[in-house]
């Protein structure tokens, strides 16, 4: 067996004697990297093009007092509007006042750290407000896209003395609560004025954590239907408490239909949670496919023989996903069309990667636009790191404890192959370069490259930036005991503490039947 050594040395090789690589379209207007991903033996690449990284900004203050005073911790005051005012302040006490020079909104934004840096306040659960204000005063408060786009959300309208306690699960909703930056006041007319005698976060009481569950994905839903003992053995030797199976397709007849509506009763009836699965990235753009689906299968499994729907749609692998609001949004509609579709009859579960928390649409987080529209989260966790699939989940547990939504894990038991990733970065320097970027012909053209195109200047040139190698052993069980993906999800299920953890769904059943005793 070669070497990981050998077997770079020879892709590195490989390129150098490349053939063109097809791109397929969209292809960005502005790219400034293109990440290529070899997995196993094959030469055809998975292609992958991103912009340029915005510039990193302050990393978020993190506090982890249980109760956080806010208001000594505040930073400068801004006048806003057509107004002039003041700000007097001490470490118990914040008086805001504005007067208008003409009329119009106006008010004051003030800063929630003296140097200017973001507040992550994701770890808390309520937010109290106290203090008297004179006429009408609109409270606010702003996150770092919020600022960006000068955008922020309502908190209250308050008048004469107040005293609020407001979850941070609706504000949430609203406001990315990792990057919190200013508290914005205002109010229309000639004067506006607000104290602020208590502005303080905390967080729950410490409540006991319900144990989690364990789940397993079954994709193949015709051996299912003609052999549900195995598996329902296997899940009980496991203390499984959930079966998520894949959905009949459409074209499929009335017989495999009907076959699954029994599988379906026969595990809710076996003490386990049966949850419909379905999805595929070109979903978003005929969501009534799924609802169908849906409807279907409700018509024919009488009340309370399915637990949930999930939805693995994985719009992501659709070229230009990332950087197309457009397709987003298209995203987020598919799931709303579903969650109509069930109408409250089941749970609606969505499957995530971990890193959906990063992207935005509209400003905010997708991951967190995907939990508020749905009833729970499972989250592609693929790591046999244990301590690496908390931290990667890190974010959306936060937002599952905040906005009191289940979230599982998942762990992979399925043989994956070895990944090699070439990442070219944008060179203005032809002579530097190691690839061409052909639009007009849509294909990434290897060096030499003739010296007519290279005088054409019709292209865009890369360079090699970096290469890496994605080991199977770190993503995948695939080669350990069962024994072991047991004692790693018993780990699991210990150590991990937040609220919103539910459980551990292993992918996937037939993988884990694979594995060693």
């Amino acid at each position: 067996m070669l070497c990981s050594a050998a077997v770079i040395s020879i892709l590195w090789l490989s390129l150098a004697q490349a053939e063109d690589i097809p791109l397929s379209p969209p292809i960005p207007s502005t790219i400034h990297e293109i990440e290529l991903t070899y997995a196993g033996n094959s030469t055809d690449p998975a292609v992958a093009f991103s912009g340029p990284v915005p510039p990193a900004g302050p990393l978020p203050y993190r506090p982890f007092l249980p109760i956080l005073e806010l208001l000594p911790g505040f930073g400068v005051a801004h006048v806003f509007g057509p107004c002039h005012g003041q700000a007097v302040r001490s470490d118990s006490h914040l008086e805001l006042e504005w007067t208008a020079g003409d009329a119009g909104r106006c008010g004051q934004r003030i800063e929630l750290r003296p140097a200017g840096r973001p507040m992550d306040l994701m770890s808390y659960q309520m937010l109290r407000l106290r203090g008297r204000a004179t006429g009408q005063v609109v409270v606010a408060i702003e996150d770092l896209a919020g600022h960006q786009r000068e955008h922020n959300q309502s908190l209250a309208t308050v008048t004469g003395t107040f005293d609020l306690t407001i979850p941070l699960k609706e504000i949430g909703r609203g406001v990315d609560l990792r990057y919190v930056t200013a508290l914005v006041v205002s109010a229309e007319g000639p004067r506006g004025r607000i104290e602020f005698e208590q502005l303080t976060v905390s967080q729950r009481n410490t409540v006991k954590k319900p144990p989690g569950g364990t789940g397993f994905w079954v994709w193949n839903y015709r051996a299912a239907i003609q052999e549900p003992q195995p598996l329902l053995a296997t899940c009980r030797r496991q203390a499984c408490s959930r079966m998520l199976i894949q959905m009949p397709s459409l074209n499929d007849d009335e017989a495999i239909w009907e076959g699954y509506a029994s599988l379906m009763a026969q595990v809710q009836e076996a003490g386990i949670d049966a949850l419909a699965l379905d999805g595929y990235p070109e979903a978003i753009q005929e969501p009534h496919l799924l609802a169908d689906k849906v409807q279907r299968l409700f018509h024919l499994v009488r009340g309370g023989a399915v637990s949930g729907i999930q939805l693995d749609i994985e719009p992501y692998l659709l070229p230009g996903f990332l950087d197309d609001d457009g397709q987003l949004r298209r995203y987020l509609g598919a799931i709303e069309t579903v969650s109509e579709a069930i109408h409250g009859r089941a749970k609606l579960s969505m499957v995530i990667p971990f890193w959906l928390a990063t992207p935005t649409v509209g400003g905010r987080p997708l991951a967190y636009a995907v939990m508020d529209r749905a009833d729970e989260v499972a989250v592609m966790s693929y790591r046999t790191d244990l301590e690496e699939v908390q931290d990667i989940a890190e974010d959306i547990l936060r937002y599952g404890d905040v906005s009191e939504k289940p979230v599982w894990l998942a762990v992979e038991t399925t043989v994956l192959p070895l990944e090699e990733h070439v990442v070219l970065r944008r060179d203005l320097r032809p002579d530097h370069a190691d690839a061409l970027l052909d639009r007009e012909h849509k294909r990434l053209r290897w060096k030499p490259i003739s010296e007519a195109d290279r005088l054409t200047g019709s292209g865009e040139w890369f360079r090699i930036h970096r290469r890496f190698t994605v080991r199977p052993e770190r993503l995948t069980f695939a080669g350990r005991s069962r024994v072991e993906v047991s004692q790693a999800i018993s780990h699991m299920l210990d150590t991990t503490m937040h609220p919103s953890f539910a459980g551990v769904i292993i992918h996937d059943l037939d993988g884990f039947r694979a594995l060693p005793e």
